[in-house]
C-alpha cells in the first residue's frame, strides 16, 4: 500500500468517526479537527509517492474538481496550525408536541456559542419551553422534548472565515466535511489514474 492510500483510509476513518462523534462537542471538533489536517496530508503523500513512481512532480492544481468547500479547508488548515485553534458551536433543535395541532410537532430552537470546547456532551436545557395551558392559560413547567438535535457549526473567528463561510452557504461542519470528502474521492480516483498513466 502506498503512503497516499494510507492518508486515504485515514481520510476515510476520521469522515466516519465525524458521524459517531455526534453526541458530543469535543469530539466533533477533535474528529473535525484531524479530518481537516489529513485532507491536506493527502495531497503531501500524493506528491511523495508519484515523485518516487513516476520520477516527476505531483500538481494538485491539475485536478479540476476543488471548489470553495476545499479552497475553505486548505485555509482552516492553515488557521489551526498557525493562527487559530478550530472552534464549534452547537445548534439545538427541540421538537415538543404541538398545543394546537395534535398528533404535530413544533420546533423550537437555538445556538450556543461553547466557551468550554471540551465539552463532552451537549449541555441540554439551554433552550427550555414552557406550554401554556389553554383552558386557564396558566403556564406549565418545563416540558421534555419528544427529540433533541444538534448540528455542530464551525465558530468563525475572523471576517475572513465569516465571508469565506458565507460564500458557501452552510457553518454546518457534517456538511461541509461530506462536501469536502466528495472531492477528495475523486481527487484519489483522479491520482490513481494519472499514477497508472
Amino acid at each position: 500500500m502506498i503512503d497516499s492510500d494510507l492518508v486515504f483510509a485515514d481520510l476515510e476513518d476520521a469522515f466516519a468517526a465525524l458521524d459517531t462523534a455526534r453526541g458530543s462537542p469535543k469530539d466533533v471538533r477533535r474528529a473535525f479537527s484531524r479530518f481537516v489536517d489529513l485532507t491536506q496530508r493527502l495531497t503531501a503523500a500524493m506528491r511523495k509517492d508519484f515523485k518516487r513512481i513516476k520520477s516527476e512532480e505531483w500538481s494538485a492544481s491539475d485536478f479540476t474538481g476543488w471548489n470553495k468547500v476545499t479552497a475553505f479547508f486548505k485555509w482552516l488548515r492553515n488557521q489551526d496550525q498557525h493562527n487559530t485553534q478550530i472552534r464549534i458551536s452547537v445548534h439545538e433543535r427541540q421538537f415538543h408536541p404541538h398545543p394546537l395541532k395534535p398528533g404535530e410537532l413544533m420546533k423550537i430552537e437555538g445556538t450556543w456559542v461553547l466557551d468550554d470546547q471540551l465539552l463532552d456532551r451537549p449541555s441540554g436545557g439551554v433552550i427550555s419551553y414552557h406550554p401554556v395551558d389553554l383552558q386557564t392559560g396558566e403556564t406549565l413547567p418545563v416540558a421534555t422534548p419528544v427529540r433533541v438535535e444538534y448540528l455542530y457549526l464551525v465558530q468563525p473567528h475572523s471576517e475572513d472565515a465569516r465571508e469565506r463561510l458565507h460564500d458557501i452557504g452552510t457553518t454546518d461542519i457534517h456538511v461541509l466535511a461530506a462536501s469536502a470528502f466528495s472531492v477528495l474521492e475523486q481527487y484519489h480516483v483522479y491520482f490513481h489514474a494519472r499514477l497508472g498513466a
